[in-house]
């Protein structure tokens, strides 16, 4: 194998991988790609699939149990996928499955940059002997969402295979290739000094509709609150108690005919 794509779930860019193109070996990981992966791609003798969480999985017809993330369908998939399947264990339902070797990528490359799947197989690749290029699709790990510490992982074997002489592939449709924010020098960069200046304007302009927000709570409340009690007194205190009966007493409410003098 000379060109592998590992294949993330990212809807930007997971369809835009060489499925067709017996040259690349296709490595998927994660729910969230077999689907796409399944339908682009026939099943070529160097292909992989990846799944490196604790094996719990869910049992059909029972709900609750095992993990979301091993639905019944995945699992099959698994269990009849023809190629090799790294994994962390060797559960007797997946017959192709192998040992990812921890041990071995932690002593070539650390404990520091295994932040994903990604991660994992990024490593596995570099060990390839003849490997020319590593393509990445399906893979943002943008820096607003949860995946954001993930991506210097990831950024870190992207280092490694440049430094090799490896060709690295990403599309532009992922940000995975943009670096991250350079501590302190780069506040000199005006573009930086643009952004921080227009955050600080948003920042106190959020704050100022906030207070003008609670204020407008508050009146709500104030008003909610005067109109229940107006209602009150409406169903109370406007009925004909002026017309009392004779027989009780007097309040000095009394409507009185008027009389002859």
């Amino acid at each position: 194998m000379k060109k592998i794509a590992l294949i993330g779930s990212a809807p930007s860019s997971i369809r835009l991988a060489p499925y067709k193109e017996p040259s690349w070996a296709i490595w998927g990981c994660s729910p969230g790609a077999y689907g796409v992966v399944g339908m682009e791609r026939i099943w070529q003798p160097g292909d992989a699939w990846w799944e490196l969480h604790r094996w719990e999985p869910q049992v059909a017809g029972k709900p609750g149990t095992g993990k979301t993330w091993f639905s019944p369908e995945y699992v099959e998939m698994m269990a009849r996928y023809p190629g090799t399947v790294w994994m962390s264990d060797l559960p007797p339902e997946i017959p192709n499955a192998m040992v990812f070797p921890l041990a071995l990528m932690m002593e070539k490359y650390g404990p520091f940059f295994f932040t994903s799947s990604l991660s994992y197989m990024f490593a596995m690749a570099l060990e390839e002997p003849d490997i020319e290029e590593i393509g990445l699709w399906g893979v943002d790990m943008s820096a607003t969402e949860e995946y954001g510490y993930q991506r210097a992982g990831c950024q870190y074997f992207i280092t490694e295979a440049i430094k090799r002489g490896i060709r690295v592939t990403i599309p532009p449709e992922s940000d995975l290739l943009q670096p991250p924010f350079m501590y302190g020098v780069a506040e000199n960069n005006p573009m930086v000094i643009k952004l921080t200046a227009r955050r600080e304007e948003l920042t106190n302009r959020l704050r100022n509709a906030e207070a003008t927000h609670a204020n407008s709570q508050q009146e709500i409340m104030f008003l909610k609150g005067a109109l229940d009690d107006l209602d009150y007194m409406f169903k109370t205190w406007t009925t004909w108690q002026g017309f009392i009966l004779p027989t009780m007493g007097k309040t000095g409410n009394e409507v009185r005919a008027a009389t002859a003098e």
